[in-house]
């Protein structure tokens, strides 16, 4: 056989072969890519860069007199702390929204060292006792930006038409200005996949309410708007509105009991206050969303570490996307879901 030939059948028995199979896409291939979420909320976001900035937080009265309050209701968390019978302040955290103004503003306490810590935020105070301060800014990750280490800043005002000590008023984005700090937080809750439910919603237990206490005749009460699908809450003054109206509304209620004591933690000067028990230490929760309850346990390790929340079946809560509220009463006070 000539060369020729010998290419001609070549050529020939080529054409004959089938065209090479392309390989099926894997499901990895064709389901779309989970969006970014915002690290504070679980909500998705189109551009992280938008969020590449440290959360602030705030410490915010809460006494009477603090009433009505501004900008707590457009935080991503809200931390109650109990501070004695009757008496809470709150820890407002805000990093996918930054208000203009929220107070008004009041002083550190221990317990913002295990919550806020996890968060690395820059935080605004008015400052507060020498052996809190030692202990908060020594354990916790928190940038201390207090009323008197800003001083000559745009980063507080005064509401002369507010009594005292409660005329104080933050500024987040001025806060945000001032601040070392340059990474946003890492996630402090964990949220489901997609389109999933939240672990109360799976669970189903009855969630259309909650209620409790900080001591004697002090009653907290979040009740689910099915319309909004949101929590509203009341206290003990009836329902907890901001200056400008707006009613405080929750995606997530978490109640978390931990034991309180009167102490003092160092040799600092200062009078003892109470002091949640939340490093190194564990306890009972229930988380609501969607109308629905789910009960489990809590537990936490050093002041910078998240809270590991666990439902009673074994499995790592989930929330639903949105901000959070986070209760912190005694086991005494009892909780009670409706």
């Amino acid at each position: 056989m000539g060369a020729a030939a010998v290419i001609g059948l070549v050529v020939l028995l080529g054409d004959d072969d089938p065209e090479p199979s392309q390989p099926e896409p894997t499901a990895q291939e064709t389901e779309e890519p989970e969006p970014p979420r915002a690290p504070l909320t679980g909500e998705a976001i189109d551009d992280e860069s938008d969020l590449d900035h440290p959360a602030v937080a705030v410490k915010v009265s809460d006494v009477e007199q603090a009433h009505p309050q501004v900008g707590v209701d457009r935080a991503d968390i809200v931390f109650v702390e109990f501070l004695g019978v009757n008496y809470t302040r709150l820890a407002a955290v805000f990093h996918s929204d930054l208000p203009d103004e929220v107070g008004p503003v009041r002083s550190v306490r221990p317990a913002d060292a295990p919550l806020l810590g996890p968060i690395a935020p820059a935080f605004g105070n008015t400052m507060g006792s020498e052996w809190i301060m030692d202990y908060v800014y020594g354990a916790g990750e928190l940038d201390d930006l207090g009323t008197q280490r800003v001083s000559g800043s745009n980063a507080y005002t005064l509401n002369q038409e507010r009594p005292q000590p409660d005329h104080v008023f933050a500024h987040p984005p001025e806060l945000l200005g001032l601040t070392d700090f340059s990474e946003p937080p890492e996630p402090y809750f964990s949220y489901p996949a997609g389109d999933e439910a939240s672990s109360a919603e799976q669970a189903g237990g009855s969630g259309a309410s909650v209620q409790l206490a900080y001591g004697g005749g002090s009653p907290i009460t979040w009740t689910y708007d099915e319309e909004n699908g949101q929590y509203l809450r009341e206290h003990q003054r009836g329902a907890h509105e901001m200056a400008g109206g707006e009613r405080v509304s929750a995606t997530n209620v978490v109640v978390i009991e931990a034991e309180a004591e009167t102490g003092k933690i160092g040799d600092g000067g200062g009078q003892p206050v109470p002091i949640q028990d939340l490093v190194d230490s564990e306890g009972s929760f229930v988380a609501l969303s969607g109308g629905s309850s789910v009960t489990g346990t809590w537990s936490k390790g050093g002041e910078n570490e998240r809270f590991e929340l666990r439902t009673d079946d074994g499995e790592q809560l989930q929330l639903a996307p949105g901000n959070t509220w986070v209760e912190l009463p005694r086991p005494s006070t009892g909780v009670t879901t409706g």
